[in-house]
Formats: C-alpha cells, sequence, structure tokens
C-alpha cells in the first residue's frame, strides 16, 4: 500500500516543501484492499448497466502505468519499498465497477497531469508527458459517455500551462480543469503567480471549462489571507464558469484555518449577485479527522470541536453548495458515505449526494 500512501499524500498536498509527511492510512486499508479484490475478482465481466440513483462522485483519481512508474520514483527516494498493490492500474472500467456497486452514475476523472509538471519529481520531456496523461484520461472517460467527465490538469505556473488548455478545450473532450496548489507549489503572495493564475483563470472561463481546485497550499496555512487573495484577485477571472474548491479547502481532516477560509467562502457564495453562485465545494478527504497531522481530539467541552464547526460551516454555505467526493483511491464510495453519515447526519449527506452541477 506504500505507493497509494504516496499518491493520496501528493494529491491532498501532504508533501511538504523539506521532506514528505506521511499520514497513517490504517483505517483506509481494510476497506482498500477489499474494494479492489472485488473489482479484481470482476475484471474479466464487463460492466453491466447499474440502477444508479443519479449520484456523482466528484473527485476521482486513475492510476496508469506512467502515474505507477512516478509513484515508484517517489518510494525509491524516500527509501521505501512498493507493494504489489502499489503497482495496480486504475482505469474507467475499475471507476465503472465500483459505481455500479454503490448504486452511483457519474464520476469526474481528475488527470493526475499537473503530477508530471510538479516541481516534486522533475522528469524529461515534461509537457509531452502531460499530454498523454490529459488524452489518456479523456480516451478513459469517452469510453462510458453518459457516466464519466474528464477534468484535464496542468501546473498553472509552467510556460506551456496556456497553450496546454487551450490544447485540450479545442479537443472538446474536457469538461473541466483540475489545479493543486499545493503539488504545483503555489504561493498566493508572489504577485507574478497571482498574475499567471489570473490569466489561467480567464482562460478556463472563456472556454466554459468547471475548474475544480485542490486550494490549500501548505500545513502552516493562513486561511484567511489566502481566502482572500482567491476572492478577491482569482475569482473575477472566472465569473461565468463554476469553480469548485476541493477538500472543503483543506488537504485532509478539518483545522481552524479551514474553518477561517470557509467562513469567509461562506460571505461570497450569499453575495446574491449571478458570478457569487457559481463557488462550490467539494467534501472529499475531510475525514477521518486524523488525516490532519496537527488533529487533537477534543477532551473537554471548551476544546474547538471540528466536527461541530464543519456542520456549523455546512449549514452557513448551504448543503445545496457542497457536492460528494471520494478522492479514490484514497478510500471508496460506501465506507466515506459511512463516515460522512456518522460525523454531519444522514439528512445533510443525503442532500449533498443528491447534488449535481449541471453543464453543457
Amino acid at each position: 500500500m506504500e505507493l497509494m500512501k504516496v499518491l493520496s499524500c501528493v494529491r491532498s498536498g501532504f508533501v511538504q516543501n523539506k521532506g514528505i509527511t506521511f499520514k497513517s492510512m490504517n483505517q483506509y486499508q481494510k476497506q482498500i484492499i477489499t474494494g479492489l479484490l472485488l473489482l479484481l475478482f470482476n475484471a474479466d465481466t464487463k460492466a453491466q448497466p447499474a440502477q444508479p440513483d443519479g449520484y456523482t462522485d466528484h473527485h476521482v483519481h486513475l492510476q496508469d502505468s506512467a502515474t505507477v512508474q512516478l509513484g515508484y520514483r517517489m518510494l525509491k527516494a524516500i527509501g521505501q519499498a512498493p507493494t504489489k498493490v502499489d503497482s495496480i492500474v486504475f482505469d474507467a472500467d475499475t471507476i465503472i465497477e465500483r459505481l455500479n456497486r454503490a448504486q452511483f452514475k457519474n464520476a469526474w476523472l481528475l488527470s493526475n497531469a499537473y503530477w508530471f509538471g510538479s516541481p516534486l519529481t522533475p522528469i524529461e520531456n515534461e509537457y509531452e508527458a502531460v499530454k498523454k496523461q490529459n488524452d489518456w484520461t479523456a480516451a478513459q472517460a469517452a469510453r462510458y459517455p453518459g457516466r464519466l467527465s474528464a477534468f484535464m490538469s496542468v501546473n498553472p505556473l509552467k510556460p506551456y500551462a496556456l497553450e496546454e488548455i487551450q490544447r485540450c478545450a479545442d479537443s472538446k473532450r474536457f469538461t473541466g480543469l483540475k489545479l493543486h496548489f499545493a503539488n504545483s507549489k503555489i504561493d498566493l503572495f508572489d504577485t507574478a503567480q497571482v498574475s499567471q493564475l489570473q490569466k489561467v483563470f480567464a482562460l478556463a472561463n472563456k472556454n466554459d471549462l468547471l475548474m475544480i481546485i485542490h486550494f490549500r497550499s501548505g500545513q502552516q496555512w493562513n486561511g484567511k489571507a489566502n481566502t482572500q487573495i482567491l476572492l478577491n484577485q482569482l475569482l473575477p477571472f472566472a465569473k461565468n464558469t463554476k469553480v469548485i474548491i476541493a477538500h472543503m479547502a483543506g488537504w485532509g481532516g478539518y483545522d481552524k484555518p479551514m474553518d477561517t477560509a470557509l467562513n469567509l467562502l461562506a460571505a461570497y457564495i450569499h453575495k446574491n449577485n449571478q458570478y457569487s453562485k457559481n463557488l462550490y465545494l467539494e467534501l472529499s478527504a475531510v475525514l477521518p479527522l486524523t488525516l490532519n497531522e496537527d488533529y487533537k481530539p477534543a477532551t473537554s467541552k471548551r476544546d474547538w470541536d471540528p466536527v461541530k464547526s464543519l456542520k456549523k460551516r455546512i449549514r452557513k454555505i448551504g448543503a445545496d453548495h457542497i457536492l460528494f467526493g471520494t478522492d479514490w483511491p484514497l478510500i471508496d464510495i460506501d465506507p466515506y458515505i459511512g463516515l460522512l453519515n456518522e460525523a454531519l447526519g444522514e439528512a445533510i449527506v443525503q442532500q449533498i449526494l443528491r447534488n449535481r452541477i449541471t453543464y453543457e
């Protein structure tokens, strides 16, 4: 399971500027292994149409051989040995099997192309690898039209970023654009980076691409200052497209910087103008709370309670502006719904599950 840990850390931003910090995945390992065994058992069986409830997993990653090889490089760099599970490829069939099993209809496939442009793992022929990864994701989604939607991705600071966004938009194979501020080492206090991001947001807006953004860029992160820059300097360049902030503005668990960010995002959403209603939050990787390295359980009524605070923010935002996601292969659908039901209550979770973003 070591590669899956690394991949989850990089997706969720757990890789720090100086070294890599791993989170405990013990609570997930049995769930993931069980799911993989079911998928492998059914690998030779053509996916049959489900009787889905119309639900969508809005945060899913595939894993081709190139992604596996890149993950192996990460493991070697930190002195970790891969396991058999680490070599498994997750393609469109994998996702359809898990959707059918959970009675879900749709999934957003978020390209891992930004990995190949990450300063964490420099590679040769970088842009070619980025294009290949985006194209592979689009090809996988095209195998199940009406059920899977492809999101391209790119490190927005790269010289080829705008070219790649336009290339993917011109292909008409992509629903949206995924950005990962942590993996790409985005610093919103760098005015040159903000200027480049404004061009990226404007280009996505011009091409009617949805945007899903891993917003948080570090463990020691100023939720207020970063969110103010997002709202005042970036979102005005994407007024006409929907922008989804992944992981409830975090990168695993729920803490006070996230809570501060959500308070500002909630106020923005309720400005009641035609632009603010285009902002959404996505719920993957918020639970269990131990995904955050600074998590400390409340021991008295005076202690800050992350679950109560999260529920309060959801009420303030409005459950209609929150989307369900799993960050597969971090966790599968049913186990994550179970965690959410326990923490938030089934009524809120069911309302969130029914939410879907409409797009042409």
